[in-house]
């Protein structure tokens, strides 16, 4: 009975471990995204005054 709740013990510690490099691959995936996208935008400055569009919600047809 004691080698059940022993193998028991080992399984639940293999799964946080695989819980655990998953967050941990997730949060490299989701950095090295964030700087794929990030390179890809132009920097812009705006200053008080400068013309700007504003976008609206579109509601669909009218």
């Amino acid at each position: 009975m004691l080698e059940h709740i022993d193998e028991r013990d080992v399984s639940i510690d293999l799964v946080e471990e695989v819980r655990e490099d998953a967050a941990r691959n997730l949060s490299c995936y989701a950095a090295a995204a964030k700087a794929w996208y990030g390179n890809k935008l132009a920097p812009r400055h705006f200053v008080l005054g400068d013309m700007v569009l504003w976008r609206t919600l579109s509601l669909g047809k009218l």
